[in-house]
Order: C-alpha cells, then sequence, then structure tokens
C-alpha cells in the first residue's frame, strides 16, 4: 500500500516508486486536513456538490500553504469523463480568469505546473518519464477507462515528447476497490473486450451484474502499450472502504466532497552571480 505522509495539517499518499525523484512533487490527497464540514469534512476541493465556496478556497490555501505551491500553478480539469488529453505547453499561471479546461488527462514538461485530478472513487493515475522529464496526470472513472484514456495518455506522450514507453513510470492512486464496485451490463458490455478482462471483472450471482477492479483494468491498458509491470504501483486503497481517510461518491450516493491528486515538475532555482 502506499504509505501516508503529512505536510501541516494535510494527509496524503505517495507513490514509492515516484516519490524519490527530487524534481518532482506529487501527492494523493486524502479529505483530512481542511475546513469544510458535514458530508465534505474536511479537505474537500470543490463547491459543485454544495460545499460552502468559502470554505472550499480556504482549502486550496491550505494546499499551498503546505506543500509551496502557488495557488495559480495548480491547473484543475473540467473533468467529463471522456478520453480527451490536454498538452500543455505554456504556463497557464499568469493567465487572467482562466476556465478549467474540459478534457480527463493532461500532460506536460513544463516545471512549475501542477496537474490535478479530482476523485471520490474515479481512478488517479500518474504517469512519469524520468528521462525526458515529462509528467501525466488521468482521471479515470469506468468511462474513459472504456475508452481507454490511461492507454491515449501513453499515446500522445510518446508522439509530442518522444518518451518511450519502457521509461515511464507510473502510480494508480485509491479509488474504488473491485469489493465495492458493482456495475452492470452496460459497463461490462464497454469493457470486456479489452485485454486482460477477465481478471478486473469478476461475476456476481446476480444475474447482469459483475465487480469492476478499475484501478486493474489501467494496469492492464499500461501493459499494453510498453509500460514494465515493475514500474506500474498500485496504491492498495479503497476509497469506498475508508470513511475516515477517502471521500466516496457510491458509498454516500453522491453527497460528498472531492480530493485533489497533483504532480508536478519542480522549478530549479537560478541564483545570479
Amino acid at each position: 500500500m502506499f504509505p501516508i505522509a503529512q505536510r501541516n495539517s494535510v494527509a496524503f499518499l505517495q507513490a514509492p516508486n515516484l516519490q524519490d525523484f527530487k524534481f518532482l512533487t506529487h501527492a494523493f490527497c486524502t479529505r483530512r486536513g481542511g475546513v469544510s464540514e458535514g458530508p465534505f469534512a474536511s479537505l474537500n476541493v470543490t463547491a459543485a456538490q454544495g460545499d460552502d465556496p468559502v470554505r472550499v478556497e480556504e482549502n486550496w490555501n491550505i494546499l499551498s500553504r503546505s506543500f509551496g505551491i502557488p495557488l495559480r500553478s495548480f491547473l484543475v480539469l473540467d473533468q467529463v469523463h471522456g478520453d480527451e488529453v490536454l498538452v500543455v505547453r505554456e504556463d497557464l499561471s499568469s493567465a487572467p480568469d482562466r476556465d478549467e479546461p474540459a478534457c480527463d488527462a493532461c500532460v506536460t514538461d513544463l516545471p512549475g505546473v501542477a496537474l490535478c485530478i479530482k476523485t471520490a472513487d474515479c481512478v488517479p493515475v500518474f504517469l512519469l518519464d524520468p528521462c525526458r522529464q515529462v509528467v501525466g496526470a488521468i482521471h479515470a472513472g469506468w468511462g474513459g477507462t472504456a475508452l481507454k484514456i490511461a492507454a491515449r495518455v501513453v499515446d500522445v506522450m510518446v508522439r509530442e515528447f518522444q518518451c518511450r514507453p519502457a521509461d515511464i513510470l507510473a502510480a494508480i492512486g485509491p479509488s474504488i476497490g473491485p469489493c465495492c464496485y458493482e456495475v452492470d451490463g452496460r459497463v461490462y458490455r464497454a469493457m470486456n473486450h479489452h485485454s486482460g478482462s477477465e481478471r478486473f471483472f469478476r461475476s456476481r450471482s446476480h444475474f447482469e451484474r459483475w465487480n469492476l477492479d478499475l484501478p486493474q483494468a489501467n494496469f492492464h491498458q499500461l501493459l499494453e502499450k510498453g509500460l514494465q509491470g515493475n514500474h506500474v504501483a498500485l496504491s492498495g486503497h479503497c476509497t469506498c472502504c475508508n470513511p475516515d481517510l477517502f471521500f466516496s461518491h457510491r458509498r454516500e450516493r453522491g453527497h460528498t466532497g472531492r480530493h485533489v491528486n497533483f504532480i508536478m515538475l519542480n522549478k530549479v532555482e537560478t541564483h545570479g552571480i
């Protein structure tokens, strides 16, 4: 399992295969460490489900102070459960009133841009090519997973940044696990043709019901694209099983908060002579 770390009040997870790179900052945040209350307690990062916007803003300020990342450096997506991939080629931090891009993954080689994924059961996936120093962040619910969004991001990294799949490291963060994620025939038919589907679908005794292992489905996509199995780390945490640590859309029937997961290439400090 990914270990839990803490900065100030913020509890977060780090992937062992990513945490030793000095040029990288990443975190799979938990729900602990913010100021929101009730079903949104406490480090909720969106007001879209009904939380007080003032408290959400303070939660972002807490994250900014805890990790030493300016607020404008967090690139937040308007996640739409699709397979569009945004390539970030310019620093967006100074753009006035920028809109959240409508997509579910982003890739960059720019230092100082924290690529953010919001989750409350869906799978957050981070990719890192340490040779080219390129990072990617992916939001993979069942819809994005069915569209093979993780595989698409690898393709983008190869095409746009000349990355080699064998060099890429991946971290698959906390999400709903197969213990809690029962799906119907619509989901099964959207994904049962995927390579390895016999390993990430488990038939239930009920007609037209299956348990789905979303982290394993994304793991198999990455292997198909040429990533080495020992380069892919899975968190081992189920968001639905752990209410003290994680928000869960399914557990709370939609009335809950969202965590943020982010990955960023650090800026190199330069000093005048």
